[in-house]
């Protein structure tokens, strides 16, 4: 059965809605009176509250992006691949390992294969990797250990398991459709270069914000060296770009610079036998382990290890600046250890302002009602973090913006920045040279 959003493929900033302080969600458009209606009444739509927020956003001093999973849905691939959600992932690793056999992994550790719509690739993870550590302490004290093939087994499983999830996550090629990114990257690229850059964060392990960037010119500033084998370090974040003339001493920031930061790893790092960080996309060996933070509870733990601890640490150090403006798309605040740090500096920093922007906030169903300008807020369908700052906004704190929606439904209404300076005309006009009857 076709949903309200499979309905609507490509983003359009009409389909988002605002959370209002009377806890309604207005609709983009004004509801006009209806004239066969003596009793009807105009009510106003959200766009000009929504504009007006991103424009505020767009001319922060520091912006601060985070976007999670539901960001990379919209990559489109002509062989049908694309982002795996958790579902995905569940039926690729039951697939990949052998459905007898990962049945037989299921039931050992779950006690019985999950009903349809309740499959968690997460937890199956988890409670393997908490038996693997009970196991492994039972061998080491046990003289008699007779478990020793169902722990080589589990282990057998995780590894196959984690191979799985890497070739899934690892959709974006080089004709991948980006519409909604490049869209993004392309209206924040025009702030003045003399602003902070703009840092973007995101717990996806995929490639999305770095092919359209590419294609789009923009640089990215990832903690990585510019050398022949490109190597993290942490001290490579305080670096920028700019532009010098051979005739002057005067250094220009270069326009379309961002910070970014991929805080539970990427498809093309691998650390070396000596814990060195490099970019490669090589076959994972023992040697050159994939660095990947993947979907379990441990995630919090392991989020302490370089680079995660560099990325995490500059998420909070970010988050605390004066006049700040947080955007967050596609992300569920259902990892704890990235929730705590926003909502730590929403109660801290009286100049942080943030944007928060979700398909899940109304129920797909209710969107298709007949008469749906103002919907009811159902709070207690939301996450812990969710429904606290959405008690923040009922009560009128002025600096939350919560909005349900998608992606790419928010790149189509970020406003365009006015008054480009020279070199983004001529970047604009150069484009339209290669647009079709251009």
């Amino acid at each position: 059965m076709t949903d309200f959003w499979d309905s609507h493929p490509d983003g359009k900033k009409e389909l988002l809605r605002l959370l209002s302080g009377n806890s309604k969600w207005l609709a983009w458009p004004d509801k006009e009176t209806d004239p066969n209606d003596a009793e009807s009444k105009r009510i106003a739509g959200c766009r000009e509250q929504v504009e007006d927020k991103l424009n505020d956003a767009l001319h922060s001093t520091n912006v601060v992006v985070l976007l999670g999973s539901g960001a990379s849905f919209c990559a489109k691939n002509t062989d049908g691949a694309k982002a795996p959600g958790m579902w995905d992932l569940w039926y690729a690793v039951r697939d990949g390992y052998g459905q007898a056999a990962f049945d037989q992994i299921v039931n050992d550790v779950m006690g019985d294969i999950p009903a349809e719509g309740n499959e968690n690739i997460e937890a199956l993870l988890s409670l393997c990797k908490m038996l693997i550590e009970l196991l492994r302490v039972q061998s080491k004290n046990d003289l008699l250990f007779t478990q020793q093939p169902k722990l080589e087994n589990l282990e057998k499983f995780i590894k196959a398991a984690e191979k799985t999830i890497l070739e899934k996550v690892d959709f974006v090629k080089p004709d991948t459709e980006l519409a909604a990114h490049t869209g993004f990257i392309r209206k924040f690229a025009r702030r003045a270069p003399e602003k902070p850059r703009v840092k973007l964060f995101t717990t996806n392990y995929d490639l999305c914000i770095e092919t359209a960037s590419a294609r789009l010119g923009v640089v990215l500033v990832d903690g990585f060296s510019h050398a022949a084998v490109q190597r993290f370090n942490r001290d490579h974040f305080q670096h920028d770009i700019v532009r010098r003339s051979s005739k002057s001493t005067k250094a220009d920031y270069l326009d379309g610079v961002f910070h970014s930061y991929k805080l539970h790893g990427s498809v093309d790092w691998r650390r070396q036998s000596d814990g060195v960080v490099i970019r490669s996309q090589a076959e994972a060996t023992d040697e050159l382990r994939p660095v990947l933070i993947y979907p379990r509870s441990t995630k919090y733990q392991e989020a302490f290890e370089t680079p995660y601890l560099d990325m995490f640490a500059a998420l909070q150090e970010a988050l605390r600046e004066p006049d700040t403006t947080l955007i967050v798309s596609g992300f569920g605040f259902a990892d704890d250890h990235i929730s705590a740090p926003i909502w730590s500096a929403i109660e801290t920093n009286l100049s942080l302002r943030v944007i928060l922007c979700d398909r899940g906030f109304v129920p797909h169903q209710r969107l298709d009602a007949i008469d749906a300008h103002e919907i009811d807020l159902e709070l207690d369908k939301q996450r812990s973090y969710q429904k606290k700052i959405i008690k923040l906004v009922q009560q009128g704190d002025s600096r939350i913006t919560v909005l349900n929606g998608r992606f790419e439904d928010l790149a189509h209404a970020l406003p365009e920045i006015s008054g480009k300076t020279d070199r983004q005309l001529l970047q604009d006009r150069l484009a339209k040279l290669g647009e079709p009857n251009a």
